[in-house]
């Protein structure tokens, strides 16, 4: 039997590649509009396409403007950096460092939820992941047979 947080590590990995890949989506979103500038602020109601999801689908204020950008790019770096430190620390044997690294997954999930980082399972698979590290604990070994 395994000694780790076999499946709080992995939850926790796919949480935190699938923030990585949106970090990255975003990345794609603000130099696109930092290029072509297609004037949000103009958009009437009938382009916000058939479910009214105009401005604020997928991250638009932190595409449109630079200081919003900066701001994500910034939390951004700090949620990806404490999922993977997290994680080197959750695939460990030791229940403190499991511990440890589950509590920095599970602020890097908090602070990505509500910017719907990791397209939002991401984040939820992150906050799974890290409720099952803390709650982890190592198997036991059986007591050995006593001779008579």
């Amino acid at each position: 039997m395994e000694n780790r947080p076999l499946t709080a590590y992995t939850l926790a990995a796919i949480g935190v590649a699938l923030q990585v890949v949106a970090a990255l989506f975003m990345i794609y979103m603000v130099a696109l509009h930092s290029a072509i500038r297609i004037g949000w602020e103009q958009m009437e109601p009938e382009h916000m396409g058939p479910w009214g999801m105009g401005r604020w689908m997928m991250g638009y204020p932190y595409t449109y403007h630079p200081i919003w950008a900066s701001v994500w790019i910034i939390s951004a770096l700090i949620v990806i950096g404490l999922g993977v430190y997290g994680l080197v620390l959750m695939n460990s044997t030791r229940i403190g460092r499991v511990r440890t690294g589950s509590t920095l997954v599970l602020i890097a999930s908090i602070i990505a939820f509500p910017t719907m980082w990791g397209f939002l399972i991401g984040s939820l698979l992150m906050f799974i992941g890290s409720i099952l590290g803390l709650t982890w604990l190592p198997p036991t070994q059986p007591a050995a047979p006593t001779q008579k």
